[in-house]
């Protein structure tokens, strides 16, 4: 079932790692989480993905069950498609999704986030011309280990529990493993694919219209997806914004967030990201999608 009138899928990255000090409007707690993935709801976003964090300290905490679920339940009332990210380090990649089968068993989620390859973690700062954060990176593992028998795992699990798989992309090989996955027999429509286009964490060819375009041509032309762009840790936003309009042009839909780049719009809302979407998605002539579209596109 296609989306009626070509309609935008609108994604929110809420928070990811991101500080109140870069933005202010970062949202932390689970309450503040769930209230402000409501208001992009009104502004028009139907799917939300966040990090949950410690409420007092804001740091990270991406495998815990309970704080996922405080936010989720709100969203899942008023419609919205959630899901959350995965632990790194300290956690063997079978465990890696424990939290979210966990959130599917107790609360229904239906999404399931597959991350489709392996990539180091390579932060480069565009101003200075150099690498930043090296100490840092020299306590953490440096990779983000997805390897091949975990994806065709968790696939499997997703598809045991009836969820949809939301891929992500960080490079054009992980782009090639959906098609190769399809192939295989390993995976069945809908399903969604995240396109990362990344400025800052520099995974992936440089953020561009034609690396856009190179991920796009490895995807199965007889596979039921939407494929989502998503401007990944950029500083500008007019750059923000022009691969944005380049993906709705051409069909796609798009992902914005305080989460995914709190530099480039540092005194800007969530809500207020999603509204500048809509307004681009209307100038290119699309309408936007509402979450029960979404749901019936996804077979939810």
């Amino acid at each position: 079932m296609a989306l009626p009138g070509d309609a935008v899928i609108i994604e929110v990255g809420l928070n990811e790692g991101a500080g109140q000090g870069i933005n202010p409007h970062v949202p932390i707690t689970p309450d503040d989480v769930a209230a402000d993935a409501l208001r992009c709801h009104d502004a028009g976003a139907t799917m939300i993905h966040w990090h949950a964090r410690d409420p007092q300290s804001g740091d990270q905490r991406l495998g815990d069950v309970d704080l996922y679920a405080a936010a989720l339940a709100p969203m899942q009332a008023a419609g919205l498609l959630g899901y959350p990210s995965y632990p790194v380090d300290g956690v063997a990649p079978r465990n890696r999704l424990d939290h979210v089968w966990a959130l599917h068993d107790r609360g229904g989620m239906e999404l399931a986030p597959i991350d489709l390859g392996s990539v180091s973690t390579v932060p480069w700062n565009a101003h200075l011309n150099d690498f930043v954060g090296l100490d840092w990176l020299r306590t953490q593992s440096g990779v983000v280990d997805n390897p091949l028998t975990f994806v065709i795992d968790a696939v499997e699990m997703a598809d045991a529990r009836g969820m949809t798989c939301t891929f992500g992309s960080f490079d054009v090989g992980c782009s090639r493993i959906l098609s190769m996955l399809h192939e295989s027999g390993r995976i069945r429509g809908p399903v969604v694919h995240k396109i990362f286009l990344s400025e800052g964490w520099a995974v992936g060819p440089k953020p561009s219209e034609a690396a856009l375009d190179l991920h796009v041509a490895q995807l199965p032309a007889d596979l039921d997806l939407e494929w989502i762009a998503v401007p990944y840790s950029h500083h500008d936003p007019a750059a923000v914004e022009r691969l944005c309009r380049y993906a709705l042009e051409r069909g796609g839909h798009v992902r914005v967030g305080i989460g995914d780049s709190p530099a480039a719009n540092p005194t800007m809302s969530n809500p207020e990201l999603v509204e500048q979407v809509v307004a681009w998605a209307d100038a290119a002539g699309r309408p936007v999608a509402t979450a029960g579209q979404v749901r019936a596109r996804l077979g939810l």
